[in-house]
């Protein structure tokens, strides 16, 4: 494939497998999460860390858990790497179940990790047990699944099996079920709960994405190693429209349980914290294939800079009206986000729980908020003069002269940090 834009279009598209995982009833219960790429060699040979950290950014910020996983709990194979990892706990742990792939040397250390993560609330499975699987450690004592590679046993063995999984507690997933055949020998010895392709293939789900940049991550994890201010963070995550919508997505997401959209940045950063954000960062930066940086991408300087124009433009007319001014930061922010992603307004905004006013202004709504991004439209368009001294009639005490020094200051904002 030679043709320029097909190749951007496919590094900003971010693939996402799943696989269904059936209860006794045939009933979905769970997705396995699957890493995923237009290239099969790719996901043949790709780093586990890397894979994993690339199913989890497009689980929890790309796609979304709400999307990604429909209300179903999610398997997310970890390696060892992953597992004495803090990335891990970026999780909400009752959304996912953390399977240890068959490769894990299970030794002292790592039992005493896996113990402490069950303290916190999260559940392990065993992936691709066989008859012959000689696991060392306390690996099955933690576990609270087994899955069962169905391939790897004969039946009678498969019953005591599954027979001294119960007596233990524990719960048997069988996977790579591919035929009627296997299906009834799993059911007959027991079996909780069914995947592999007699059920269903992987499912790609597929969404586009706003590269993250990379200056950026590092900057941000140096700030949160210096002990920043609530104030200096929130800064900085604004800064980029890649980490706003990903934060935002995330906190906004079912799995948290919240019933009121989050309004601002500043109360995001607030409720996941320091360390969550830091962890992220640095998954990120893993999952990050890309090396575009934000001073050559001209959507990042346009969304940023008419998100930060916005923002000042509503602190002089409602000057210590904090919630004004943030709303007004989130409609810069999101008002060309629909071009990016290909999708509605109104579905980005019922996807990222955008507040009332936000999103009633996205999609043209009458109001300040609506007013201020026509304003800013029309100051990104110089030669309009009438345009925009129409749009600074309805923002007292904005007038053009105004206008034009704040769009000054905030292209100075983004122009500051793109050198960094």
């Amino acid at each position: 494939m030679n043709d320029p834009a097909a190749l951007s279009l496919i590094a900003l598209t971010s693939y996402l497998g799943r696989q269904p995982i059936l209860n006794r009833q045939g009933s979905l219960v769970a997705y396995e999460l699957l890493f995923r790429s237009l290239s099969e060699k790719e996901v043949r040979d790709v780093d586990p860390t890397r894979a994993t950290a690339d199913v989890v950014i497009g689980a929890l910020c790309e796609q979304g858990v709400d999307r990604a996983l429909g209300g179903h709990v999610g398997f997310v194979n970890a390696g060892r790497d992953w597992l004495m990892s803090d990335m891990l706990n970026v999780l909400p742990p009752r959304q996912f179940v953390i399977e240890i792939l068959e490769t894990v040397e299970f030794d002292e250390r790592l039992a005493e990790r896996v113990g402490a993560l069950k303290e916190a609330g999260y559940r392990f499975a065993v992936d691709d047990v066989g008859e012959d699987t000689q696991w060392r450690g306390g690996v099955f004592e933690d576990a609270d699944f087994i899955k069962v590679d169905v391939q790897l046993w004969e039946p009678n063995a498969l019953v005591r099996f599954v027979t001294a999984m119960h007596c233990a507690g524990k719960r048997v997933v069988a996977e790579k079920v591919e035929t009627p055949a296997q299906y009834f020998t799993t059911f007959q010895a027991g079996c909780d709960y069914f995947q592999g392709f007699y059920f269903a293939h992987p499912q790609v789900l597929a969404t586009r994405k706003i590269p993250p940049q990379r200056q950026s991550l590092v900057k941000l994890m140096m700030m949160l190693n210096m002990e920043p201010s609530l104030a200096d963070l929130e800064e900085e995550v604004k800064r980029n429209p890649t980490l706003t919508m990903h934060l935002l997505r995330f906190v906004n997401s079912a799995s948290l349980g919240r019933t009121t959209p989050i309004a601002s940045v500043r109360e995001a950063i607030a409720i996941v914290g320091m360390s969550w954000l830091n962890r992220w960062a640095l998954l990120t930066l893993y999952a990050d294939g890309g090396t575009t940086s934000r001073a050559s991408n001209a959507l990042v300087q346009l969304v940023g800079t008419r998100a930060r124009f916005m923002e000042l433009a509503a602190k002089r007319m409602r000057p210590g009206d904090d919630d004004f001014s943030d709303a007004a930061f989130m409609t810069g922010m999101f008002s060309l986000l629909h071009f990016v992603l290909e999708r509605s307004v109104a579905d980005l905004a019922d996807e990222l729980h955008v507040a009332q006013p936000v999103a009633e202004a996205l999609q043209g709504g009458p109001g300040e908020l609506q007013a201020l991004l026509r304003c800013a439209q029309a100051i990104e368009t110089p030669e309009d003069e009438a345009e925009l001294a129409h749009a600074c009639g309805e923002l007292a005490p904005l007038n053009p002269a105004l206008v034009r020094l704040l769009f000054a200051a905030a292209g100075n904002w983004m122009a500051e940090y793109a050198a960094f």
